[in-house]
Parts: structure tokens; sequence; C-alpha cells
């Protein structure tokens, strides 16, 4: 069985001036860093290097052989550079639920998704972070530019299109993050999801908001932009929020009723072990939402184990 790779961080997270690649000036540097030949490293800039199939209408580029290597490894260092605390997505004790959490409490909140993030996300964005943030040479950045993306753009199905994605547009998060806290409002990110919560959100707040987005090249999704009165029930990244609480949304709690419904259907002897595995899964993953959940999954899980 193929070892399949994965994003490594070793538990290191250090100031963006630590990184390796701060400051690197040569390919052959470069070349040592990601464990492979300069000659084929160059070769990784061409497109040929992606599988590319389609998703539910979505385009998936995923890199293989030498180029999955390079993004791994690159993602791995990338994410070993710590990010602001507004960041909620690909940080080890954090995930969406956090991200949700954050905004728990009777107060305004707005939801904004941004369209076509990685395909907005272009070839000179990732140079510029390479070359003005990371202070690489001009040479070293085009190739990290060219590595990095799919036709001039961050591909969709990489490990690194999440790290990379972020820091090519990590200065228009942190004026948007600016703008929040002049307003003494919270803002998270994840990946490109942003919520933001506080009692001066208004008109003026969400047309500042849509200027600084489309200044940086991306653009606010027009049907996934919400915003909700103070004490109104609220989605953020898959989580119900009401009032002071979290809660599982409906679609999902809909999904284990149906489940159970099916497993309370099917005999003693007939019982699907993919249907038992899929309910647990469920009860488990909405358990981290809503803590009575986490009941409802023990006692269910006994009663599977008698059968």
């Amino acid at each position: 069985m193929r070892h399949k790779l994965k994003i490594k961080t070793l538990n290191k997270s250090y100031r963006y001036s630590d990184s390796i690649f701060y400051l690197l000036t040569t390919k052959k540097k470069l070349s040592n860093i990601l464990g492979i030949e300069l000659k084929c490293l160059k070769q990784l800039k061409h497109d040929s290097n992606y599988n590319v199939f389609t998703v539910a209408d979505r385009a998936i580029h995923e890199p293989t052989g030498l180029l999955n290597k390079a993004h791994t490894h690159i993602a791995s260092l990338l994410c070993r550079i710590k990010q602001p605390d507004y960041v909620h997505s690909g940080i080890k004790g954090k995930s969406h639920i956090t991200n949700a959490r954050t905004h728990l409490g009777d107060h305004k909140l707005l939801t904004i998704d941004l369209k076509n993030f990685f395909s907005s996300t272009t070839r000179h964005m990732v140079f510029d972070f390479f070359y003005k943030k990371m202070r690489c040479s001009a040479d070293v950045s085009d190739l990290l530019s060219y590595i990095c993306t799919y036709d001039g753009f961050v591909p969709t199905g990489s490990r690194l299109s999440m790290p990379i994605a972020y820091w090519a547009n990590e200065r228009m998060f942190n004026a948007l993050y600016s703008l929040s806290c002049s307003k003494n409002i919270e803002m998270t990110l994840f990946v490109d999801d942003i919520a933001f919560s506080g009692d001066s959100i208004d008109k003026n707040f969400i047309y500042k908001l849509n200027k600084i987005i489309t200044s940086y090249g991306q653009k606010m999704h027009p049907n996934k932009t919400k915003t909700y009165h103070a004490n109104q029930p609220k989605l953020v990244t898959g989580v119900m929020l009401v009032g002071d609480k979290t809660k599982a949304r409906n679609a999902n709690l809909k999904k284990i009723h149906q489940d159970m419904v099916l497993w309370l259907a099917l005999s003693t002897d007939n019982q699907s072990s993919s249907l038992n595995k899929r309910l647990i899964g469920r009860l488990n993953s909405q358990s981290k939402i809503d803590e009575k959940f986490k009941g409802k999954a023990i006692s269910l899980k006994q009663k599977m184990n008698a059968l």
C-alpha cells in the first residue's frame, strides 16, 4: 500500500522571518530544501503534473508524483508560520466549530463567502508573497509561483491550496481585521468564509469590507453573504448559534433521523456495519457541537454491541 503524504508541522510555530523560505536567494537551496533535483524541480512548473477531474460540477486540480511531494513539503513549511488569532482553518486545536463559537451571543452577525477564492488567487499574488513578504530572490519567487499554481491560479485539490491561498491574500485579511477592530467587531476566518459579529455592523461597514476585498482582486459571493439580527439563530461555518449555545443544523439532524429510522427497521440479523459506523460517526461529529449527542452515541453503540 502506497504511503499517503501528510502535512507535518512537527508542532513548530514561528514568525515568518524564521521560516526557511525567508531570504531564500538561490534555486539550488530551494532544491535542497525540497529534496528534489533542480532539473526535476523546473519540470514541476508544467500543468501536465496535475490530474484534473470534476466533482459536483467543480474542477479539482490534484498534483501527482513529484509535484505532490513538493506541494506537501511546501505546505508543511508554510503551516509552521504563525498565523493571526482570527484564523481558525488548518491550525491544530482549531476548527469550524471554534470559528463559530467565537461569535456566540446576542449581537449582529455578518457572514461572507469569497467567490472562487482559489481560482481568484493568482500566480502573481503567490509570487508577491514569496518576493515581498518572504524576501526571496526574484528567480526563486518565480519558480515557486509556478510550482504552487495551476494555469495561473491556486489549485483546488492540493494540500498546499489552503496555506498558500491564505498567505497570498494575507494583506487583504489583515486589512479586513484592522477595519473590524476599529469598529469593535469580532472577525474570524475559515478558509474563504469570513464572519463578523458586533453591534457596529451596518451598511457602511459592509461597503468598506467590499471595497477592501475588491481592491485585492477577490469578490464577495452575492448569494453567500448574509446578515443576522442580534436575537435570531445564526449559521456560521456549518454550526447553528442560538444565543450563547451551539446547535446542530437541521440538515444534519435530518440525516441522523433518516439513518436511525433505517437502523431500527433492520432486523438483528441484517444489521449493516457501514450503517452502524455512519450513524455513530454522525452522532460523534454532532457531539462536538451539542454535548447531548455524546450520550446518544454511547447508548446506541452499547445497543449495537449487544446485537
